[in-house]
């Protein structure tokens, strides 16, 4: 039998200890334990170890001079938020999505989880506990949400999917969930609409009423495939923003911005009729359709929808840039520097 000697059972001891503590300090406590133990007067390491979770988490606390926060309270539920790789503050319910996590870019600055009051006496640890068994239900389970309350105050829900290849995290604002019914619901003029105010919302423009040409330029990419979904997924894969710039540069429309005084208006009337945008009249004479004239139904061509007429609002007129084709439609800068710009920037997120 294998001699066991003292050392080894104070290193396994010390073993113990270590190995809750964060990753990014582990190799200091390994590395200089023993001389630091030898330096503090007031930190008694013996005193901590074989005791429980809470105890040792306050070493740290005493020996590093390490907020509690961001350390959960059980070492149990630790391998909850480890397997989502997300950290709470214990005093203030911050979120912060570590590096490598499903909700890295779904989790913003100012982001508190929602905590249900148990009562009106709840107390901080109660609250806490709160947060560890959801955390705990959706690994278990492999699916669910966390209510979040955003810096502005509105509350967000993030969808978590541990089930899917590859796992998820989505954020859905306010007004996503709302475009999240619509679409549920197959009313399509009316998530049409809500679309646009979500990209407003997105684009930080809702004050302004339009999106100018850097909003556009710069929408961000995770909420745009996550509009792109609700809209591919809700209508059996015939809509979305995605489906409607590959048609658009099939039609031989090109995506870069620097070619827009030298476009052809042709190919965008190309790519609008494929997506039966444009109605031809009993005397052959063409126009653009009305959002009432739109075909707010599955049966709708693929790329109908969603049509977000007012991406065009917020763009400059390009001085005598105007096409009138064969049959008097006319085709104006704005439309096409707007769509130029929404399609090219669909393609850069490569949704």
């Amino acid at each position: 039998m294998k001699n066991i000697n003292s050392s080894s059972k104070t290193e396994t001891r010390l073993g113990q200890a270590v190995r809750p503590v964060p990753a990014f300090v582990s190799g200091i406590i390994a590395g200089s334990i023993i001389t630091v133990y030898g330096t503090l007067t007031n930190v008694n390491l013996f005193k901590y170890i074989g005791s429980n979770s809470r105890d040792i988490v306050a070493f740290y606390k005493d020996l590093l001079g390490i907020s509690k926060a961001y350390i959960p309270s059980s070492s149990g539920i630790k391998g909850y938020f480890d397997k989502l790789n997300i950290r709470v503050d214990q005093t203030d319910f911050k979120i912060t999505a570590l590096p490598n996590s499903i909700c890295d870019q779904m989790v913003r600055e100012g982001d508190r989880v929602q905590v249900q009051e148990v009562s009106e006496s709840s107390s901080e640890d109660s609250k806490l506990q709160n947060i560890e068994e959801k955390v705990k239900t959706i690994v278990e389970k492999g699916t669910g949400t966390l209510e979040i309350k955003s810096i502005e105050e509105e509350t967000v829900l993030l969808d978590i999917e541990l089930l899917s290849n590859p796992p998820s995290c989505i954020r859905k604002t306010p007004k996503i969930q709302q475009l999240e019914t619509l679409l549920q619901e197959k009313k399509w003029q009316s998530a049409d609409s809500k679309t646009y105010e979500v990209l407003l919302d997105i684009a930080n423009r809702e004050t302004e009423g339009n999106l100018d040409r850097n909003a556009i330029k710069n929408l961000n990419c995770s909420d745009l495939e996550i509009i792109d979904n609700l809209w591919f997924e809700n209508s059996g894969s015939r809509f979305g923003l995605e489906i409607q710039q590959e048609i658009y540069t099939e039609t031989g429309n090109s995506l870069d911005e620097n070619l827009i005084k030298k476009y052809d208006p042709n190919l965008y009337i190309q790519f609008s009729d494929l997506v039966r945008w444009i109605h031809t009249q009993a005397d052959n004479k063409e126009t653009w359709k009305s959002n009432d004239q739109l075909i707010y139904a599955l049966e709708a061509p693929k790329g109908h929808l969603p049509r977000l007429k007012q991406l065009e609002d917020g763009m400059e007129t390009e001085p005598a840039y105007q096409l009138i084709s064969p049959n008097s439609l006319k085709v104006t800068s704005q439309e096409i520097e707007a769509r130029n710009l929404f399609y090219g920037r669909i393609q850069a997120c490569d949704l």
